[in-house]
């Protein structure tokens, strides 16, 4: 296999009008790699379960959630958990009242009292739920304090996750467990 012999002299040629010293190499690998780290400091990641309400944004809360545990004990609900050592909501059988013990006692700041409460958590209705079929069941929409859940004339049902604050009682309203708390991406 030949070498094409222009594109050797092409190189050079260049090579002679533009020279980079050693610092000026090692200065652009670490302006680039300074670079790289700021943009992923600064970039939120989705979050993929539901957090405590207040918490802040997932990227900031994994690295300022030491795991210390004191959010579990402080919830009277007990459906906060540790689990991978970051706190994390688990809306089984009880559901979150937005009390904020849970913000309260929390020295790290990954969770914060100036944050609107959102657990992250939003409920997605099952296509056999008993509300589509017929007008008899509509226990999710009255339970919802934030009044998210909306079923039209038609039985379909709409979920405003503007309004949906994540707290849970929809999905314990939901007798049948048609409903389920997915975190919102």
């Amino acid at each position: 296999m030949a070498i094409d012999s222009r594109d050797e002299k092409y190189y050079k040629a260049w090579m002679t009008h533009h020279t980079v010293s050693r610092r000026g190499l090692l200065r652009g690998f670490f302006k680039a790699g300074q670079q790289t780290q700021a943009r992923i400091e600064h970039q939120d990641i989705a979050r993929q379960t539901g957090r405590p309400p207040q918490a802040i944004i997932e990227s900031l809360f994994l690295r300022l959630c030491n795991g210390c545990g004191e959010c579990v004990s402080a919830c009277p609900y007990g459906i906060i958990a540790m689990k991978e050592g970051k706190a994390e909501l688990q809306i089984e059988y009880a559901n979150c009242d937005f009390c904020h013990k849970c913000t309260d006692i929390c020295q790290t700041g990954a969770l914060e009292s100036q944050i609107v409460p959102d657990t992250g958590l939003k409920p997605v209705i099952g296509t056999s739920c008993l509300g589509r079929m017929d007008n008899f069941c509509r226990l999710c929409e009255m339970s919802c304090p934030q009044r998210a859940i909306i079923f039209d004339s038609a039985n379909q049902v709409t979920v405003d996750k503007t309004r949906c604050n994540g707290c849970g009682k929809c999905k314990l309203a939901c007798y049948h467990g048609h409903i389920s708390l997915t975190p919102l991406n």
